[in-house]
């Protein structure tokens, strides 16, 4: 056997993955990770306390902006405190609503870096509690 007929052994060819594979894996990649970026839990404040000095029970909701959404919070029984825990932060402005029975107390705005100097403590003013004081019930439904 000469040397042209004999067999050669077989050498693996060093081949790479098809270029549309490769971009598959690319963007597979980076959409795993702007998903995990997008689906992050929410900032949250650990403790937020409501102080109601008032002899009625108030509801309580923030958002932060007149436009923003609303979040409801517990209501503030009558001469006492409501504490929510893990409340949705609402940026560096924070404008709160109280209600009771149907009557609009009015809104308090507060700056995030007041809330944070008392402790996330807010005590319902005495304007509000004034107000629902004197308004008159709404009801809900009339029939």
């Amino acid at each position: 056997m000469t040397q042209a007929t004999m067999a050669r052994p077989h050498v693996p060819r060093r081949t790479f993955p098809p270029l549309p594979l490769i971009a598959l894996v690319v963007v597979g990649v980076l959409l795993c990770a702007a998903m995990a970026y997008e689906l992050r839990d929410p900032k949250v404040v650990s403790r937020l306390t409501l102080e109601n000095p008032s002899g009625l029970d108030v509801n309580v909701s923030v958002q932060p902006s007149p436009s923003g959404s609303r979040l409801v919070l517990p209501t503030v029984g009558a001469n006492s405190t409501a504490t929510s825990d893990d409340v949705l932060d609402q940026g560096d402005e924070w404008l709160f609503s109280f209600s009771s029975g149907g009557v609009d107390g009015g809104t308090l705005r507060v700056s995030r870096a007041k809330l944070a100097a008392g402790d996330w403590r807010v005590e319902i003013p005495e304007s509000v509690v004034q107000r629902l004081q004197t308004g008159t019930y709404v009801p809900a439904y009339r029939g």
